[in-house]
């Protein structure tokens, strides 16, 4: 899944924003709970969007980290 798949999915711009990703992911995945009526098939698209984003986060985070200690090195 592409990163702005996932976005458009969870309805965030930016996935730095952890308050509207949680809130969203939470709403989204209790809506389409099997329990409520709701649809698996699109509970598990929001679970895999989370699941990128989260993925993406923590490309990130070691990115910067690699970056950082790169420059202290130097």
């Amino acid at each position: 899944m592409s990163l702005d798949e996932a976005k458009q999915i969870l309805n965030v711009r930016d996935i730095n924003d952890a308050e509207a990703l949680r809130k969203n992911y939470d709403h989204l995945f209790s809506v389409n709970a099997k329990e409520k009526g709701g649809s698996l098939y699109l509970q598990s698209k929001v679970f895999r969007a989370k699941e990128r984003i989260d993925e993406e986060l923590q490309f990130e985070q070691a990115t910067k980290n690699t970056a950082s200690k790169n420059q202290d090195a130097s």
